[in-house]
């Protein structure tokens, strides 16, 4: 605890702070002549191809230069010194979070000469041993993927597992949660706010148009990734440069050249959809300021054939006959067309899926001077969905408005310290109605359920403030700093009063015995409000030409949450025997993340510079779901449970209960006031060795340990002896736990070849 506080005070005292260039690229090497002994002050000098950013640094004392910070891009490299031939590599190309390695060995000459080389395409990792990979400008341009959503390009990630259709939502690495992933865009917070992945089906929210290349960094990575446990997605977007240059595009679907499902009619529903859109960019004052902007949009129209499963005639005549209070509930039913079994008909109708999506983004970059530049960048989407809820007629209807801003300073002091500020707004707003057929969802086995209206709000912003700090010293660049993110959640899980019945068995529908019923008053939206301090320190140490340490510590403190206007109902079995007072914090906070970071790269001299052993181990915190912690606030609101344990009779209408209901069914949301944050362990070794005609391959062993992962279970539960609760006053509850327990273990292997001569 004490190191902890110590350490954090030395990074907040800090002039200059960094959180870390993850949207930008670093170039390094070792300058030798032809015996092999290395040249100190050899002038090394790169040139944007696109935009004439110029960067130059000398050798130091081991022949070693360090480019850091630079934009991601196509560079021509030059290495000179006195009384030796000038060395000029054209087609440097650095990607999003790479740090490049290119040695030279400059040859002796009485006269200024030149050798020029053309770049070879760079597919070995020689700085770290973190598993990742990035996702390129033409991977981006030329895979197809279903409605230009560029989250499903993060399956090509090693270690990506996709448990659905694709998307953030479904997405997840190496043995974590989706929960687990960060998402940035130009080094700024880009999650869903609420949940890391944005909620609703919206695949526009960064336009693919948008982003130049994204970077996926699946575990062991250094200590300048954080916030969360699982992966690190970087976004960068798209920049102008001193040409003009944009384009037009429409991609068109629909059901012509589709195939009949078995479920269709004869005719095959009716399917469009539209996707266009335009980019333009280019110079505003040549090799100076830029600008590059982006429109695209998505109009579709899916038609749907729907299947569900409802009461047939006999058995609503039966279940009426036998008990008449559930024929509003029988009869909320639509007619089934096709026999099942004596009990169930088949119902089949055609729905309508329509989506209507616009996406935006404008970004201005300025070269003030030779050693100050800036970017501003700012996008946003807007969707809207509009779904059946299954065939029995309800509907949902989902408005969506992620928007990003983005800022940055960059101030190069001396070839050997660089500084760089940012500060960025994320902000998520949704909105999810849906229009149901009855006052209360009803469910039955056997049958389709029945959906109530109900409407979830989530408004979730983040604020980012960040500055970052480069350091060079020799073999050695050091790198310090914060990210501090305001979190405001405005939220509600049920805006409007909310019941459900559930039924355990057909026989019990017709005698109308009730297996569970939830009633949930509605609840007002709660401000959530959080702050995440996170700071870290790391040394890259070029130990030798070809052996690379990275040495790094992380902090990260996560405030407790809080209401903003202390609505709050917090419960605790234990320390409060049921509520406790107003004002009780919703749990204590976890000030000892510390999260040490190693990692080693070597590149034996025997191979020739060809093959590459990496391996690294560290420890990686994450805050959860900031809708977690909600529960404290839903709570506020009515909420009662009663099963059939409890009441025998249970029955429809469920009036007669509401009194046993607000005496013994109480059913509040609890967080465990003494949990700790979750972490993860992981460790890795990795082979990579360079192959014929530009492929690499790559074989390794990476391992994960995950602890105080998220968990919920029921508490207060029935005495089957006594057949009473804890507190009685209280029904069967549910209670969310840090205490899980997760390990993971992967022999992986790969075969990439990066995109040379076109």
């Amino acid at each position: 605890m004490f190191f902890a506080k110590r350490f954090w005070m030395a990074l907040t005292l800090s002039s200059c702070l960094v959180y870390g260039q993850v949207d930008r690229a670093n170039l390094n090497g070792t300058v030798t002549d032809s015996s092999g002994a290395v040249i100190r002050d050899a002038v090394v000098e790169v040139v944007s191809r696109v935009t004439g950013l110029r960067r130059e640094v000398p050798t130091g004392t081991a022949g070693a230069y360090n480019l850091t910070g630079l934009p991601i891009g196509t560079y021509d490299l030059s290495i000179s010194h006195p009384g030796f031939e000038t060395s000029k590599i054209e087609g440097v190309e650095l990607s999003v979070g790479q740090t490049r390695t290119i040695d030279a060995k400059l040859s002796v000459t009485g006269v200024a000469s030149y050798v020029d080389v053309q770049a070879a395409a760079e597919v070995l990792d020689k700085s770290d041993a973190q598993i990742g990979t990035v996702i390129e400008t033409q991977q981006l341009r030329d895979i197809p993927v279903n409605g230009r959503n560029w989250a499903t390009l993060m399956m090509l990630a090693p270690g990506a597992i996709n448990v659905g259709g694709g998307s953030q939502t479904s997405i997840r690495f190496v043995g974590r949660s989706r929960d687990d992933n960060n998402y940035t865009f130009d080094g700024i917070d880009a999650t869903g706010v609420q949940e890391q992945g944005q909620k609703a089906d919206a695949r526009l929210n960064i336009s693919l148009e948008s982003i130049a290349e994204f970077r996926v960094n699946s575990a062991v990575y250094t200590a300048e990734g954080g916030s969360s446990g699982g992966g690190q997605v970087n976004a960068v977007s798209k920049t102008g440069t001193n040409e003009f240059h944009g384009g037009l595009f429409e991609f068109l679907r629909n059901n012509v050249v589709d195939a009949r499902s078995p479920f269709d009619p004869s005719k095959i529903p009716p399917f469009r959809m539209n996707q266009f859109g335009a980019s333009f960019g280019g110079p505003i004052v040549h090799n100076r300021t830029f600008f590059f902007m982006d429109y695209e949009a998505i109009r579709q129209s899916l038609g749907q054939t729907l299947i569900g499963f409802v009461p047939s005639a006999a058995f609503r005549a039966r279940a009426v006959a036998t008990s008449p209070a559930i024929k509003p509930l029988i009869d909320a039913y639509p007619v089934g067309r096709t026999r099942t079994n004596p009990d169930t008909d088949q119902l089949t109708v055609q729905g309508s899926n329509s989506v209507r999506e616009d996406s935006g983004m404008i970004r201005l970059d300025h070269q003030f001077t030779s050693n100050t530049s800036m970017f501003a960048r700012y996008n946003i989407d807007d969707a809207f969905i509009d779904k059946p809820n299954g065939a029995l007629g309800s509907r949902n209807t989902t408005a969506i408005r992620p928007s990003n801003l983005a800022l940055q300073l960059m101030h190069i002091f001396s070839p050997s310290v660089i500084n760089e500020t940012r500060a960025g707004m994320n902000r998520s707003a949704y909105h999810h109605p849906t229009v149901g057929q009855v006052p209360a969802n009803v469910t039955v086995p056997g049958f389709d359920d029945l959906s109530a209206n109900a409407l979830d709000v989530e408004v979730g912003t983040t604020f980012s403030a960040i500055d970052n700090l480069t350091v060079i010293r020799g073999r050695h660049t050091f790198k310090m700093g914060v990210d501090i993110r305001r979190i405001r959640l405005n939220n509600t899980g049920n805006a409007i009063d909310f019941s459900s019945i559930a039924y355990n068995s057909l026989d019990d529908y017709v005698h109308n015995v009730i297996d569970s019923v939830g009633v949930d008053g509605a609840l007002g939206i709660g401000g959530m409000r959080r702050t995440l301090w996170m700071g870290y320190g790391q040394d890259e140490f070029k130990v030798r030409p070809n052996l690379t340490l990275n040495i790094g510590l992380r902090y990260e403190y996560y405030t407790v949450v809080n209401e903003v206007k202390g609505r709050t109902a917090v419960v605790d079995v234990l320390g409060c025997g049921g509520f406790c007072p107003p004002g009780t914090p919703m749990y204590a906070p976890d000030r000892n993340n510390l999260a040490p970071r190693l990692g080693l790269a070597w590149s034996p001299e025997q191979f020739k510079g060809k093959t590459v052993i990496r391996t690294g181990f560290g420890i990686y915190y994450g805050a959860n779901q900031n809708d977690d912690f909600s529960d404290p606030h839903e709570t506020t609101a009515a909420r009662y449970s009663l099963s059939s344990a409890v009441v025998t009779n249970l029955s429809f209408p469920i009036t007669p209960f509401l009194g046993r209901l607000q005496a013994e069914g109480a059913s509040p949301k609890g967080i465990d006031r003494y949990r700790r944050d979750l972490y993860y362990e992981n460790w890795d070794f990795q082979i990579q060795q360079q192959l014929p005609h530009s492929f690499v391959g790559q074989a390794g062993y990476i391992g994960s340990e995950g602890h105080n992962l998220f968990d919920s279970r029921a508490t207060n539960l029935l005495d089957p002896v006594t057949r009473k609760r804890t507190l009685p006053q209280f029904g069967q509850f549910g209670v969310k736990h840090n205490d899980g327990n997760s390990s993971f273990h992967a022999l992986q292997a790969s075969l990439q070849r990066s995109f040379t001569k076109g």
